[in-house]
């Protein structure tokens, strides 16, 4: 390469240099450039290309153009105006795919024009712009006369692409942090909390859509003005001044990177509990920014006022539910005992002139004391039933565990019950599987459990109907099931069948005797011995509870 010519390549890149430390735009340095590029080369004409705004892997040409002659190519640039440029397609496109100089010598005898242009000019030659690994744009230029490629000019001007790359970098910069600010924006303006950040002097410089709905204060409004004149109660405003002050000379932080509790300052000039997150950034050039989310919990204090006043109220509700159940109590075993006493006097009476000893009776004499003797053992169980109540609520109901026959239980049981089943024709049934052995239990309790059971069979089954008692072993426990065919238990019921005072439907309907006290009593005698019961019924077809209790004492009992 001749000294002078090289010299002119050398400045030529030299100027690209300059070009690219001083724009800040591809289209700014495009035409010093391309001027440049034609000067040093003797190319009477060339151009800036650039991706198509709706598709960046499309090229266009632009209006930043160089002619030598002004109006000499016309038709070439007619031509370039009315082309796209996909990657790939022709030679802007090939130079575009692979990010290198592309030289067609001759473009009258290259085949698959892209443009009508072969006669208007001789030979062309694109360069690329890199900036990121990306091609930002291509410059194209042309000759009158076809000219040979030239490998020495080809790798100056890759190095004039590399160059003008740095623009494409800057405006790729620029362009990222635009968007990062423009997206951050719209992030902080779709918070649900309010958004204020302000500056070393104590100036708002940011506020986001959630601070103008939580201040009362538009953006417009806010930005320029001193934040604590704006969003603090004025008792705060000097510790806010003395905190930020501490923190710009000490570092201390007191309410930095902490989330706090305090009241905001609203436009309307009223004040209104928040919920702050504070944090700070120091920037080289613009120094601290103050940050903070500000959460409005007006709402929230409301609901946590009305929650401690309610829980306040249950509280008190079931504090005086609970002396009137333990003042229930107490009446409810102070009346049976009153009652308990009289009693018994009746029955010792009514055993009295049942058995002859205060003369002989006629028959219906006979049956008016039979009807009061159980009427009088109905008094007396329900007085039973509730004493039993009385002890479970005071804590005193204790059981007697011992070995225990378990088939005498269940024959006592049956001959309990055997005659209230024998006045509606029922048949009443013990079955037992082998030898049960004994077990620790409390004889007269579990006695009383099961004969609540079968009394229930019995008065929910009708006359003539089938009440049967049955008994297993199963493992280490015996298993024993009361048995009906009786009208059964709605679903919605079962439930509820072992609360106390518990009626179901059928009972209530049918005016069936009873306090509902026996199933509940049941389950708590049950459960006394280390046992579990359970319910299973179908309406209309019948009833069997099952008792599990353990043929050895629980260890916790």
């Amino acid at each position: 390469m001749p000294k002078d010519r090289e010299l002119v390549l050398v400045s030529l890149l030299q100027e690209a240099t300059r070009i690219a430390n001083e724009a800040d735009d591809i289209r700014d340095a495009g035409l010093p450039v391309i001027t440049a590029v034609c000067a040093a080369t003797g190319w009477p004409v060339g151009h800036l290309c650039l991706p198509e705004e709706r598709d960046r892997r499309v090229f266009v040409s632009t209006d930043v153009w160089h002619e030598e002659i002004a109006g000499e190519f016309t038709q070439l640039r007619k031509a370039s105006d009315d082309v796209r440029f996909p990657l790939g397609a022709g030679i802007i496109g090939r130079a575009a795919k692979t990010g290198r100089p592309q030289w067609i010598a001759d473009l009258a005898a290259e085949p698959g024009m892209v443009r009508p242009i072969a006669g208007c000019v001789g030979s062309a030659i694109a360069f690329p712009i890199t900036g990121r690994g990306i091609v930002a744009a291509v410059l194209e230029f042309f000759t009158r006369e076809p000219v040979e490629p030239d490998p020495e000019l080809l790798e100056i001007m890759a190095d004039v692409g590399i160059q003008l790359g740095r623009v494409a970098d800057r405006m790729a910069a620029r362009q990222a942090l635009l968007f990062g600010s423009q997206r951050l924006e719209r992030i902080l303006d779709s918070c649900v909390e309010a958004f204020v950040s302000m500056d070393e002097g104590g100036m708002i410089t940011a506020w986001n859509a959630a601070a103008e709905k939580v201040f009362g204060l538009s953006k417009e409004e806010a930005i320029g003005r001193r934040l604590a004149d704006t969003i603090v109660p004025p008792q705060y405003r000097e510790a806010h001044h003395l905190g930020v002050g501490r923190f710009l000379t000490t570092g201390e932080k007191r309410v930095l990177d902490n989330r706090i509790e305090i009241t905001g300052w609203h436009a309307n000039g009223y004040e209104f509990p928040v919920e702050l997150a504070t944090w700070a950034v120091q920037d080289p050039m613009m120094g601290w920014t103050f940050n903070a989310f500000v959460h409005d919990i007006t709402d929230r204090k409301r609901t946590e006022d009305a929650l401690r006043h309610a829980y306040e109220h249950e509280r008190e509700a079931v504090t005086r539910l609970r002396e009137l159940d333990v003042a229930k109590s107490d009446f409810v075993a102070t009346v049976s005992h009153e009652f308990r006493t009289p009693l018994t006097n009746v029955i010792g009476h009514l055993e009295v002139l049942t058995s002859g000893d205060a003369g002989p009776l006629t028959p219906a004499q006979t049956r008016m004391l039979g009807v009061i003797g159980r009427n009088s053992d109905r008094l007396r169980a329900l007085i039973e039933d509730l004493l039993t109540i009385s002890k479970v609520e005071a804590g005193v109901f204790d059981l007697e565990l011992r070995p225990t026959d378990l088939q005498e239980v269940l024959t006592a049981a049956c001959a309990a019950v055997e005659p209230r089943a024998k006045r509606r024709g029922h048949r009443l049934v013990l079955t037992v599987e082998g030898r049960l052995g004994t077990v620790e239990a409390d004889p007269e309790q579990l006695q009383r459990a099961l004969a609540n059971l079968l009394i229930n069979g019995v008065s929910f089954t009708p006359d003539g109907g089938l009440v049967e008692l049955t008994a297993r072993v199963d493992g280490d426990h015996v298993e024993i099931r009361v048995i009906d065919n009786g009208v059964g238990i709605d679903a919605e019921e079962q439930p509820q069948l072992f609360t106390r005072f518990f009626r179901g439907t059928f009972a209530v309907r049918e005016a069936v005797q009873g306090a509902g006290l026996g199933l509940a009593i049941t389950k708590t005698i049950i459960e006394g011995h280390g046992g579990e019961i359970a319910v299973e019924s179908l309406v209309g077809h019948g009833t069997t509870f099952t008792i599990r209790i353990p043929r050895e004492r629980p260890l916790w009992l």
